[in-house]
C-alpha cells in the first residue's frame, strides 16, 4: 500500500485536518465505521485516534489498528 499524498488527504472527506504543535494532522472521523470488525473484537479500540502526517505516514493509538492499516488503505 502506498501512503496518501498530502493533497489525497486534503481531499478525503474521511479526515479532519488539525495542528498539533506544529504539525498538521489528518485524523479519521470514524474509526468504527472504517474497522468495524477491529471494534466489534477490540471495542476499546472505538475510543482511540488514527491519523497521518502531511508525508502520508500513519499513526494510531491502537495497536490492532495500526496493524490493520498495513493492510488496506482507508483515504
Amino acid at each position: 500500500m502506498d501512503d496518501p499524498t498530502k493533497e489525497q488527504l486534503e481531499a478525503s472527506d474521511k479526515v479532519e485536518k488539525r495542528t498539533v504543535g506544529d504539525e498538521i494532522r489528518y485524523y479519521l472521523k470514524d474509526i468504527t465505521a472504517h474497522w468495524p470488525v477491529v471494534v466489534e473484537q477490540h471495542p476499546d479500540a472505538a475510543g482511540h485516534e488514527a491519523w497521518w502526517t502531511a508525508d502520508g505516514r500513519f499513526h494510531a493509538t491502537h495497536e490492532q489498528l495500526r496493524r490493520d492499516a498495513m493492510i488496506g488503505g482507508i483515504v
